[in-house]
């Protein structure tokens, strides 16, 4: 009886031994793994057009970030009032990927008898696909064959800002931002733009937007390379989260002096906005110890040591 008693022990104790080693690999599993909103289409309540909620999609790299939402877009939405916009059943065949150019080819049941229908589940993906920052134009097809709309003309590659959605009207308004760039003596020097901006994007988006373009002031330098690429945006709280596309550290390094007011150019930007204390730098989802020889691990505060004096 009590070597039955051992045995038992035995088998319970490997179970949970077990049992532990699979929850230790999926937590290393899961925290090498980046996190980014993209904003998913789906078939509106009344089943005319498209709208787009926020989903957060798990990666480890580009082409698994393209992937894993389409398999998302496969899915069902999480607002009740949406309801999946590709028809059950259908099957991804295969998914090419060069230079931004996307091609999504799917199996037969893609399509359906309503040709409109069929040309808002292209738009769905253009637009879902383009959300990820790594889609410039995409293409759906059908085992290999292009799609035609109503009136019989082949869809080809599509860019998502040709797609105009009525759910997408939206608000303009002009306002007034501080920018800070670079000057001559290793300091920044600040620069009040006007922006026309729309309730599409956020503010914070704009002002990265806006120091990427460069300074329109004689005398001013240009610290943000034209090839940085923001991949979303979000604010918790008073905190600001930028995701770059990591070619950000490559694009932008230089001396310390550099890499340091490249950071604060936009860390000092963004906190002219009331709503921002500090700034928390991600590369493709993921934070990263330093920039250079630049610490952006944790959060940024603002400098005010590093602006120039230039009167009223």
């Amino acid at each position: 009886m009590k070597r039955k008693r051992v045995i038992s022990l035995i088998i319970i104790a490997a179970i949970i031994a077990a049992i532990v080693a699979v929850i230790v690999n999926y937590i290393s599993w899961d925290s090498s793994m980046a996190r980014q909103q993209v904003d998913m289409y789906f078939l509106n309540a009344d089943g005319t057009g498209i709208e787009a909620e926020q989903h957060v999609i798990r990666y480890r790299d580009e082409n698994e970030l393209i992937r894993n939402t389409m398999s998302e877009l496969m899915g069902r939405p999480s607002g009740s009032k949406r309801s999946r916009i590709i028809p059950g059943g259908t099957e991804i065949r295969h998914i090419l990927i060069e230079d931004g150019n996307i091609t999504v080819d799917f199996s037969k049941k893609f399509l359906t008898a309503d040709s409109t229908r069929n040309v808002l589940a292209v738009y769905a993906v253009v637009k879902t696909l383009y959300s990820t920052g790594h889609a410039r134009l995409v293409q759906v097809t059908v085992e290999n064959n292009k799609i035609t709309d109503p009136s019989g003309s082949e869809l080809g590659f599509i860019s998502a800002l040709d797609i105009n959605l009525e759910t997408e009207e939206y608000i303009s308004e002009m306002r007034r931002v501080r920018l800070y760039f670079g000057a001559d003596n290793d300091k920044l020097m600040r620069e009040d733009r006007t922006v026309k901006m729309t309730d599409q994007q956020p503010i914070e988006q704009y002002i990265i937007n806006e120091l990427i373009k460069g300074p329109k002031v004689d005398g001013m330098v240009p610290l943000l390379s034209k090839k940085t690429v923001l991949l979303s945006v979000n604010v918790e709280g008073n905190n600001c989260f930028l995701n770059f596309k990591s070619s950000f550290l490559t694009e932008n390094d230089g001396s310390h002096e550099h890499e340091r007011l490249v950071i604060y150019s936009i860390v000092n930007s963004l906190t002219e906005l009331e709503s921002i204390a500090r700034v928390q730098f991600l590369m493709d989802g993921r934070r990263v110890d330093s920039f250079g020889s630049v610490g952006i691990k944790d959060y940024i505060s603002r400098d005010e040591t590093l602006i120039a004096s230039q009167g009223i």
